[in-house]
C-alpha cells in the first residue's frame, strides 16, 4: 500500500505546512525536531511559518528527518 502523497509546493508557506503538518504526525515536538537537526526552535519555527529567507540546507535537511522525499516535477528540454 502506497502511503504517500504529492502536494504542489508552490510559496515558502506551503512547503512550513507540509513540514509542520508531517512533524505533529509524528507527535515530535519543536523543539526537541530543533534539536535532531541541530538548529533553534526559534530557526524552525521560521520554516514552519514560510519565511523565505531560511537556507535551503536547513530545509533539506529537516525534510529528511522527517523522512519527507523531494521530487522536482521539471520540463522535459
Amino acid at each position: 500500500m502506497d502511503q504517500h502523497s504529492y502536494v504542489p509546493v508552490r510559496t515558502p508557506e506551503d512547503l512550513g505546512k507540509v513540514v509542520r503538518e508531517a512533524r505533529k504526525k509524528q507527535h515530535i515536538r519543536q523543539e526537541d525536531m530543533a534539536m535532531l537537526i541541530g538548529k533553534s526552535h526559534v530557526h524552525l519555527r521560521d520554516i514552519e511559518k514560510g519565511k523565505p529567507t531560511v537556507s535551503l540546507g536547513s530545509v533539506l535537511q529537516l525534510l529528511d528527518e522527517l523522512g519527507i522525499r523531494v521530487y522536482l516535477d521539471a520540463p522535459k528540454p
